[in-house]
């Protein structure tokens, strides 16, 4: 609990509605029901218990990933998404767009979204 002082001290004075613990998304239903760990004014983040932060894989990027492309509708108006290493209190962050260009994308983040959307209805991967 130490460790998350700092790096969540910020967020403690939010309002309520600006603090979101689980938040289910216009598309986790496409996958199972996903969901993420926690949005904080904007701040998409998914918390990572790693031993070895210097090594995390890229499922774990890939995952950070998904959960802001399934917000079809931007109902959570995410523009920061981070990594909070639950056993080093370090909170890694990242404003989308330069999240999403140190991923290679070249489309703006509606557009991505409107193409995960397209390709699990269309492949059938919707539950």
């Amino acid at each position: 609990m130490a460790l998350a002082e700092r790096p969540f001290t910020p967020f403690k004075s939010l309002p309520e509605h600006k603090r979101v613990c689980g938040p289910v998304f216009a598309g986790s239903a496409d996958l199972g029901g996903a969901d993420a760990d926690f949005i904080v004014d904007g701040l998409l983040i998914d918390c990572k218990a790693t031993t070895r932060p210097y090594s995390l894989n890229r499922s774990a990027v890939q995952q950070l990933a998904g959960y802001l492309l399934l917000d079809y509708d931007d109902a959570y108006r995410m523009d920061r998404v981070g990594l909070y290493l639950s056993r080093h209190g370090a909170l890694i962050t990242w404003t989308v767009p330069d999240f999403l260009n140190c991923l290679g994308a070249t489309l703006p983040l509606p557009a991505l979204r409107h193409q995960l959307k397209d390709h699990l209805h269309r492949s059938g991967r919707r539950r």
